[in-house]
């Protein structure tokens, strides 16, 4: 588990690495770490989430991260030298550039630079309540508080319920989220999506 420091530390120390082979890459990371990194919240987290890869100039594109070859080599690196877990940065939720972020994601994305050779955009609050309750349906836990925390609007659960149900059109799921926002207290946005 490690803090907002912690993801500091590791960041600009995972630059450094990059730098030492010639590379430079983009990170779009959300989850635990675009909250601490942002102030939205401050919790510990196990990993860093990367949802993709930008590339472009001018016009920001959007890619699936494929982390793997030099990228993991410099990673491996620094969780050789800080003893973390071989997965602390990872690809886990990158499927959802392919199934659909929400609309304007590129165009909120919060920058930061780590050096020369790292930048990482991270998720915007907006865009955090929409991972956040997608991840709530079915896990709850952590990914609750987490967005109570963000404290949405009602306008903001609606339009992260109706994209949420672009990513799981299935019953089931429906009548989870349904259940979901009205525990949350959110009764007259779950009557809309119902």
């Amino acid at each position: 588990m490690f803090d907002h420091q912690d993801v500091e530390t590791y960041l600009r120390a995972l630059d450094e690495q990059l730098g030492l082979e010639g590379h430079h890459i983009e990170l779009v990371v959300c989850g635990g770490t675009a909250l601490n990194v942002l102030g939205l919240a401050s919790r510990s987290t196990k990993d860093i989430d990367v949802v993709g890869i930008i590339e472009g100039g001018e016009t920001l594109e959007l890619h699936e991260a494929d982390l793997e070859g030099w990228f993991r080599e410099s990673a491996g690196r620094v969780a050789r030298d800080f003893d973390l877990p071989d997965e602390w940065i990872n690809n886990g939720p990158t499927s959802m550039v392919r199934t659909g972020l929400p609309e304007g994601f590129v165009t909120r994305l919060i920058t930061k630079r780590y050096g020369d050779n790292l930048v990482v955009h991270y998720s915007s609050r907006v865009d955090l309540i929409h991972f956040k309750l997608y991840a709530a349906v079915d896990r709850q836990g952590r990914h609750i508080e987490d967005l109570r925390k963000l404290e949405p609007s009602p306008q903001e659960m609606e339009t992260a319920g109706l994209w949420c149900m672009n990513q799981d059109p299935s019953e089931p799921f429906k009548e989870e989220l349904i259940k979901l926002l009205e525990w949350m207290g959110y009764e007259d946005v779950a009557g809309k999506i119902s």
